[in-house]
This record gives C-alpha cells, sequence and structure tokens, in this order.
C-alpha cells in the first residue's frame, strides 16, 4: 500500500497516534485527521486544502509551506509549530492553542483569529477547556476563573499562583503539576489525579476533593476549612492551616496568600509572617496580629476593630484605619 493508504487504513480502524510521521509534499485535501497525534511530524508543504485536523495535536509539527486554506484547525495544538509561510485563507483557528515558540508567516495576527496562548498570566476565564491536552504548559499567574476543564491533561503543568477559582477540574490529570499558592477557592476537583503535585500553599478552601489521588502531594502550608472535602481517607492535616474564626495560626506562614474576604476574627495570628498577603475585606475583628509581618499586605476594607496590633510590622501595608484604634499610636510609630 501506499502511505496514503496506509495513513487512512490505520486512522479508519481508530488509530490515532502518528506522531513523528513524515507526510511531506502528500496531496490530504478534505482529508479527516480529526483528533490525530502528530507531534513532531513532517508536514513540510503538504496539500491540507479543506481538510479537518480539529483538535488535532500538532506541537512541535514542520508544517512550513503547507497549503491550510479552508482547512478546520479548531482546538488543535499548535505549541512550537512551525507555520511559516502556509497559506492559511480561510483557515478556522479558534482556540487552538500556541505558545512562544509557534512560528508564524509575517503579518499573521493569531489572536485576531481566535487562537490561545498558553503563557504566564494568559487570561482563559469561564473557557470551556474540557479534554484539551495542556501538559507541561506554564500558566504562572494565569486567571482561570471559573473554566470549564473537566477531564483535561494537565502533567507537569506549571499553576504557580494561578486563579482556578470556582474551576470545574472533576477527573482531570494534575500529576507532577505546580499548584503551589494557586487559588482553588470553590474548585470541584472530584477523582482528580494530584499524585506528586506540588500543593504547598494552595487556597483549597471550599474545594471538593472527594475521590481525588493525593499519594506523593505536598499539601505543606495549603489552606482549608471546614467547607473543604478531602477524600475519605486523608487523615494527615499536618501542615495545613485551618482557616476559621478563632482559628490557631501563631507563627504561620500565610506570605502572599489570598485570604480576602475570610472571617478570621478572634484569630491568633501572634508572630505569623502575611507580608503581601490579601486580606481585603477581611474581618480581624479582636484577630491577635501582635508581632506579626503584615508589610506589603493589603487590608483595604479590613475590620481591624479591637485588634492587637501591639508590635506589628505594616510598614508599605496598604490600609484604611478606623477612627479609633486601641493601638494607634503604636501603629502610627511603626509606620513612620
Amino acid at each position: 500500500m501506499t502511505a496514503l493508504e496506509t495513513l487512512w487504513s490505520r486512522y479508519a480502524a481508530g488509530e490515532r497516534d502518528f506522531s513523528g510521521i513524515d507526510l511531506s509534499n502528500l496531496d490530504l485535501s478534505h482529508w479527516s485527521l480529526s483528533k490525530a497525534d502528530l507531534w513532531n511530524s513532517q508536514l513540510a508543504q503538504v496539500n491540507f486544502v479543506n481538510a479537518n485536523l480539529r483538535r488535532a495535536n500538532l506541537r512541535e509539527a514542520q508544517l512550513s509551506g503547507a497549503n491550510l486554506s479552508g482547512a478546520d484547525l479548531r482546538w488543535a495544538d499548535l505549541r512550537g509549530t512551525d507555520l511559516d509561510q502556509t497559506n492559511c485563507t480561510d483557515t478556522l483557528f479558534q482556540g487552538a492553542f500556541y505558545n512562544h515558540k509557534t512560528r508564524f508567516s509575517t503579518g499573521f495576527q493569531p489572536e485576531a483569529v481566535g487562537m490561545w496562548c498558553l503563557a504566564p498570566e494568559v487570561d482563559l476565564a469561564a473557557e470551556d477547556l474540557r479534554g484539551r491536552d495542556l501538559s507541561g504548559a506554564d500558566l504562572t499567574r494565569a486567571n482561570l476563573n471559573g473554566v470549564l476543564m473537566a477531564q483535561c491533561q494537565l502533567f507537569g503543568t506549571v499553576l504557580h499562583r494561578a486563579n482556578l477559582l470556582s474551576a470545574q477540574m472533576e477527573g482531570i490529570d494534575l500529576r507532577h503539576s505546580d499548584l503551589s499558592e494557586s487559588t482553588l477557592m470553590l474548585a470541584d476537583l472530584r477523582d482528580a489525579n494530584l499524585s506528586d503535585a506540588n500543593l504547598s500553599k494552595a487556597n483549597l478552601i471550599g474545594a471538593n476533593l472527594q475521590g481525588c489521588r493525593l499519594h506523593g502531594a505536598d499539601l505543606q502550608g495549603a489552606l482549608y476549612a471546614r467547607s473543604t472535602r478531602f477524600p475519605k481517607d486523608f487523615h494527615d492535616f499536618s501542615g495545613l492551616y485551618y482557616i476559621a474564626p478563632g482559628a490557631s495560626l501563631w507563627g504561620a506562614d500565610l506570605s502572599g496568600a489570598r485570604l480576602n474576604g475570610l472571617d478570621l476574627s478572634r484569630a491568633n495570628l501572634a508572630g505569623a509572617n502575611l507580608a503581601h498577603t490579601d486580606l481585603w475585606g477581611t474581618s480581624l475583628v479582636k484577630a491577635d496580629l501582635s508581632g506579626a509581618n503584615l508589610k506589603g499586605a493589603n487590608l483595604l476594607g479590613a475590620d481591624l476593630q479591637e485588634a492587637n496590633l501591639d508590635g506589628t510590622n505594616l510598614l508599605d501595608a496598604i490600609l484604611d484605619l478606623p477612627d479609633k484604634l486601641p493601638t494607634l499610636s503604636t501603629l502610627n510609630s511603626r509606620m513612620a
């Protein structure tokens, strides 16, 4: 059989892994290779006119000089792909991934055709990413608020300080991923695989972790509350911080954490490290903050009534002080 006949018979039989294949200069116009794995494939000068490559994995593939006119590449993975000198007339690219290693023809504007750049600080809030493979992507500080990510592949993905508030992440593969200092408040992580993941200092308040695999996961300094639902077999809470009114957080390292809008009234935060912590709108009524480090913390809207601020470091903190504060003179001397 010819190379095309072999390819077609394998695809028709249900095979989808064609990584590393060489199809250079072939005519694949009007072909359907939807969801095919063409990672690192040689596809230079291929005729893909009106072809269906929807959801195909074309990572690091060589597509230079190919004719993609009228082709469907929606939701395809084009990270590291060479698309230099390709014909993209009327090509559908909505929802396709790319990164800083992807090469485009001069003047091509990926955002203008609806492509998404997988890079630090990307804003994909409320997007539908269900079933997508984001493995290995660097999504540091990404805004993934409310995103739909059920059944995603995120093996080894960097989500350091990412905003995953209310994210739908059921059954997701997060093995060896970096979720340190990420916000997972109210996230649905049921049946997710978090083996060997880094969840240190992650905010798990209200998160649903039922059925999760946490073998080897680092939860040191992670935040949880009564509303957090852990797997039935999870019993080791050492190193985690319980966030609640009256909580004992003496000497806790909560630096850089997002604690905005929470109720920490009467909490013991004496000697705690709260440097650059977001405490916007947080209730700290009658909290013991003596000797705590609040350098650079955001205290706008925080309720500090009757809080003990004796010896508290508020250098560079952002706050609006109430008219009457028992330790106001101490505060002023510390901030002078």
